[in-house]
């Protein structure tokens, strides 16, 4: 592991407006930084992490797999003008044959303050629009628990279309959750460039009036509605018991 503070400097990627994404490291107070969210339990709920205690040694030898590996493309998120990481995102499974690849995001450390409103929305924008424009994918997925359904709602500002629901799909120790899908497509993409005369982060200014833009039930409120009364209905009428 590198030991000069000197030179902990970051090496931006893909610089933005309210964050910068910048290259994994192993510098030392970036790894500081990093293996502790994954001991914090909510920051883990709802993540495979914090089962077992996470440290340097692990977080460093977890920067050593994805150095040279062609199916993953990880990121540090940066607020602008600010000297520390808050969290971590990801394109996973690459597949050049398929064009997709799987988006991911950790938001590790909550901040307050200008602009920190936009960090995880522009750090999925930023990298979504690398996917498509750099790696070459002509898909990318995306999934969180019901839970963060929140999430989910604003994810259309930037193409992503809800797809189903996973049953039962995670689980953390004794409980149980379901997952949303949704992806984004080319297509998606392409139509907000275009929309947006080839600015796929509109600004953080222009993301207020979008947001408010969202209504209040969703489509992904319609098809959990589906889901919890006319699916399990449907599936009822086959197989509830009748009693005579």
């Amino acid at each position: 592991m590198k030991n000069n503070k000197e030179n902990s400097g970051f090496d931006i990627f893909i610089e933005g407006e309210t964050i910068d994404l910048c290259a994994a490291s192993d510098d030392e107070t970036i790894l500081d930084q990093w293996y502790k969210w994954f001991n914090q339990k909510d920051i883990t709920k709802y993540l495979t992490q914090g089962v077992y205690p996470s440290t340097k040694e692990t977080q460093f030898s977890y920067f050593k797999s994805i150095k040279d590996d062609p199916s993953r493309l990880v990121v540090l998120i940066k607020p602008k003008n600010q000297n520390k990481v808050i969290g971590v995102a990801s394109l996973s499974h690459i597949d050049h044959q398929q064009r997709q690849c799987d988006f991911a995001m950790v938001i590790g450390e909550r901040t307050s303050g200008e602009g920190s409103l936009f960090y995880g929305m522009e750090a999925k924008a930023r990298l979504t629009e690398h996917a498509f424009d750099k790696v070459g994918v002509e898909r990318v997925n995306s999934s969180q628990v019901k839970e963060l359904v929140r999430w989910q709602r604003w994810q259309i500002l930037f193409g992503y279309q809800i797809e189903g629901i996973l049953r039962n799909k995670f689980r953390k120790g004794s409980a149980i959750y379901d997952v949303y899908t949704s992806s984004c497509l080319i297509r998606d993409y392409k139509k907000i460039l275009k929309f947006r005369k080839g600015n796929f982060w509109p600004g953080k200014s222009k993301m207020l009036d979008l947001l408010r833009t969202i209504p209040k039930e969703t489509l992904i409120d319609e098809m959990n509605d589906w889901h919890e009364k006319k699916q399990k209905k449907y599936w009822d009428s086959f197989f509830n018991e009748k009693i005579d």
